[in-house]
């Protein structure tokens, strides 16, 4: 995506929306900016959960915050045995679309307070890993990404494979709830059941975990491209690991926009 510093009021008034995978650092940033440059941020993992801790399920709240979203991962579960902690699949859908529905919610809220107060500065959008399946990069008129984009430089985060490998190592190691699009999901759990021609009480929760994520990583990779590519720029590994104040994270991404400038003068 072609972007003139001049013009573009997300980073005029230094605000930046971090896109990519979970694990890739979006709330290491985030929260360094916050302690050390007294940012602002919001983190959509965040709001979601005070979403869905409403009423019968306001007990999650108790010790819920920034710092510890665990509680999040626990309301969503893993399908699968009752006896090994599973949920039923029909369950695990309806939790999947109330964390898609709050997900929406609470991703177009960063956008609204920012419409309300278009002079807001120094502030962090830290979304959620799970947004690429929320949105349609090809579109634009993507709600979502329509909403972030024109109050928020957009940024995603991405890596080198052996970093992707350091997040299945670790996810194979301790298996965790995650976010799929329905159709996506729909499928996967079809194609675990026939391959291991086991009914939904007997699918062991974390062995769909490990088949599901190790899918979803290469489906997620695929999505941050084209986001990158049609509605903001993105920041590499090795960038990254650069980044401890604000000041590196803005020279960082203004050094991003000047390379792609001059790429686009040689075409």
């Amino acid at each position: 995506m072609k972007i003139d510093t001049n013009e573009n009021p997300g980073f005029q008034f230094k605000r930046f929306a971090l896109l990519g995978m979970s694990g890739l650092g979006k709330t290491f940033i985030s929260r360094n900016l916050f302690k050390r440059d007294n940012w602002s941020h919001y983190s959509v993992d965040y709001e979601i959960g005070k979403l869905l801790f409403k009423n019968k399920h306001k007990h999650l709240l108790t010790g819920f915050d920034i710092d510890n979203l665990t509680h999040l991962s626990n309301f969503l579960g893993k399908p699968g045995s009752s006896t090994l902690g599973g949920i039923p699949f029909s369950e695990y859908v309806s939790r999947q679309r109330l964390h898609r529905d709050a997900e929406i919610e609470a991703t177009l809220k960063a956008c609204s307070l920012v419409e309300k107060s278009p002079e807001l500065s120094h502030f962090v959008c830290d979304t959620s890993g799970s947004i690429c399946e929320l949105v349609n990069p090809t579109d634009k008129d993507d709600i979502v990404l329509k909403s972030l984009s024109k109050n928020f430089l957009i940024v995603c985060l991405e890596a080198p494979d052996y970093i992707y490998q350091v997040l299945i190592d670790r996810f194979l190691a301790k298996p965790k709830p995650m976010y799929y699009e329905e159709n996506f999901l729909n499928s996967l759990w079809q194609t675990f059941k026939s391959s291991s021609s086991n009914t939904d009480d007997n699918i062991n929760p974390d062995d769909f975990m490990i088949f599901g994520f190790k899918a979803l990583i290469e489906r997620r990779k695929t999505i941050f491209d084209r986001i990158s590519k049609n509605w903001g720029i993105t920041l590499n590994f090795e960038d990254l690991r650069e980044v401890k104040t604000a000041a590196n994270l803005i020279e960082a991404i203004q050094s991003k926009i000047e390379s792609e400038i001059e790429n686009q003068k040689c075409q």
